[in-house]
């Protein structure tokens, strides 16, 4: 489950959640952690606060909660500041990439649903043009490969993947790991493999959308440029 969309300040959020249900009840969880996303978002002003606002809806009545365990990635780019606020509830892999080096983004508490009242930290990277936020599910890192079963793609993987290129747009961050993924796995994945990468763009007379939303069977990948996110 991805999500990106600009605040009423002008910074833009992005989500990512891994959740522990499937098939048919996982459309319905998915749309009541998307609204309740949505509702935190407008009141809590950081990925922090609304991280623990979800979480206390795995814990609510039985007409709202939960019912699942999730791993979730918020993050809040902010232009001005040109900064990256990010929370992660037992998240693994979020990168932010920068020319040929990375940085992971550790996690800043558990599971969302494991424990009530849980506290969630928050961090504070520098995230400037050019830079490009990927994050993806365990999908991809714990997928296998296709004549060694044993031999997990991990973050390594994802890491390999991204050499190819001296810097990345966040399609091209995309294509690469999921083109590595495919190789590697043969294309058959145990579960869902999803991608979302996002970046600032350098100032450019053309004012127009550059947004990419994409799904590319057997992953899915969300490409964004936050400056033309409405």
């Amino acid at each position: 489950m991805v999500d990106v969309y600009r605040d009423r300040d002008g910074a833009a959020s992005v989500l990512l959640a891994d959740l522990s249900s499937k098939g048919a009840r996982s459309a319905a969880h998915v749309e009541l952690l998307l609204a309740a996303y949505r509702r935190a978002a407008r009141t809590e002003r950081t990925p922090s606060g609304a991280m623990a606002a979800l979480n206390r809806l795995r814990f609510g009545s039985p007409d709202d909660c939960l019912e699942v365990f999730a791993a979730v990635f918020i993050a809040r780019v902010d232009r001005a500041t040109k900064t990256l606020r990010y929370a992660s509830a037992g998240h693994d892999t979020a990168l932010i990439v920068r020319d040929r080096a990375h940085r992971h983004l550790e996690q800043t508490g558990p599971v969302i649903g494991v424990i009530p009242n849980a506290a969630y930290g928050e961090c504070v990277e520098e995230f400037d043009v050019g830079d490009v936020l990927l994050a993806a599910t365990d999908g991809f890192t714990e997928c296998r490969r296709h004549c060694a079963p044993t031999q997990q793609l991990g973050t390594s993987g994802i890491l390999q993947a991204l050499r190819a290129r001296a810097r990345h747009s966040p399609k091209t961050a995309c294509t690469a790991v999921g083109t590595f993924a495919d190789a590697f796995t043969g294309s058959e994945y145990r579960d869902d493999a999803t991608l979302v990468a996002v970046s600032r763009r350098p100032p450019s007379k053309d004012r127009g959308s550059s947004c990419d939303r994409r799904a590319v069977y057997p992953w899915e990948a969300t490409v964004e440029d936050l400056d033309s996110v409405p």
